[in-house]
């Protein structure tokens, strides 16, 4: 019977030889991507030391040569392959990836095997991450798993994705709890009278928000540019996030292609940002609307919690900035603005794709603008 072939990135048996006094040579047959075998050969003082430098060297070519994705590749190499085909995303959503892969499935799952990663093993592996983190990120793990092994498929390592055979993950949304209308000018009002928001020159970004429904982060990295002050437009075309090994960045594109859009602002808001445009104030190189005290770009995140501190400190309801959001959404609404009106609006996926496709996502109405003033207002 013909001696059974070495698989390819492998290696035979490891020979190990006396040369001299303190020397021993450990030698094997490698067979490289190529398909050939290659004898590979290291030196050291002693057998056990050669065998050692011997199979570290091995590790190292396998690492080098591992140019394709095999039945044995391990998820955490697949992974990182992954995360190299997705490096040109927007940061956030690299950093999400990241966080899926090497914080997440490679510590639980990463030695498994391609070939080892079978709807049943992957479905425990879900449940858990269910239990223990919640399911929301639970649903962005099995996505970043369905992309890894969509990279096996197309390199023949599988058949199929078993990604797709796993139970559907429901989730009840909860989301943000929308300020009612006829609240809105009273929490305001509130928020107007707070020493800490105005040292934390917070009230003004605040107002932004209520009477725009833009997203915080796309507030954070408004600039003097976006603004047409003659016109009372702005333009949304960016926004403030965290980027991994970078910090805090003005990203220069919204959350998604929707997002990028130029509404005309409410009276009083226009009337806001003339304001500040007069007023001036530290602004370190971006030109921001709403820079920090000192001139720097708003996180998000230290926003929020801002904001959170003077809810609690005003006894003002559990609203989030994203409540402003809906609120925004419900005036709208209740002005008679169409679905199509309102999304342009907010910058959300316009509600028909064939109005998405062929219309136009550039100002909003002065209806939009005149209906938030009167709810801004009181």
């Amino acid at each position: 019977m013909a001696r059974p072939r070495t698989p390819l990135s492998s290696y035979g048996t490891i020979h190990v030889t006396f040369i001299e006094s303190g020397k021993w040579r450990a030698r094997t047959r490698y067979r490289f991507d190529d398909g050939r075998l290659r004898q590979v050969e290291r030196f050291a003082p002693s057998e056990a030391k050669a065998k050692a430098k011997l199979r570290a060297a091995l590790v190292d070519i396998q690492a080098s040569t591992a140019t394709e994705v095999k039945r044995e590749t391990r998820l955490r190499d697949l992974g990182e392959r992954f995360l190299t085909a997705k490096a040109g995303r927007a940061a956030r959503t690299v950093e999400t990836y990241e966080r899926a892969v090497r914080k997440i499935i490679t510590p639980r799952i990463g030695d498994l095997a391609v070939s080892e990663a079978t709807p049943e093993r992957l479905q425990r592996f879900l449940d858990t991450i269910t239990a223990e983190v919640g399911v929301g990120t639970a649903k962005t793990v099995r996505s970043v798993l369905s992309g890894m092994l969509g990279l096996a498929i197309r390199a023949d390592a599988v058949r199929t994705n078993p990604v797709r055979e796993l139970a559907r993950l429901e989730q009840k949304a909860k989301g943000a709890t929308p300020i009612p209308v006829d609240e809105l000018a009273g929490v305001l009002a509130k928020l107007r009278g707070d020493k800490r928001a105005r040292e934390l020159d917070l009230i003004d970004m605040v107002e932004f928000i209520a009477g725009t429904g833009v997203r915080i982060g796309e507030a954070c990295a408004v600039a003097w540019e976006d603004v047409d002050l003659e016109s009372g437009t702005v333009t949304i075309r960016a926004t403030a996030v965290r980027a991994t090994g970078r910090g805090l960045i003005r990203q220069a594109h919204t959350k998604t292609d929707a997002g990028a859009r130029r509404i005309r602002v409410p009276g009083g808001v226009l009337g806001i940002l003339g304001d500040r445009r007069l007023r001036g104030g530290p602004n370190r190189g971006l030109n921001l609307v709403f820079p920090t005290t000192l001139g720097n770009l708003r996180d998000p995140r230290n926003t929020s919690r801002d904001w959170a501190e003077a809810r609690a400190r005003l006894g003002i309801g559990n609203y989030s900035f994203h409540s402003f959001r809906k609120t925004v959404a419900t005036a709208l609404d209740q002005a008679g603005l169409t679905p199509r009106d309102i999304a342009e609006y907010l910058g959300h996926a316009d509600p028909s794709l064939t109005m998405g496709t062929y219309m136009s996502k550039t100002v909003g109405g002065n209806r939009a603008a005149e209906a938030l003033d009167q709810v801004m207002n009181g």
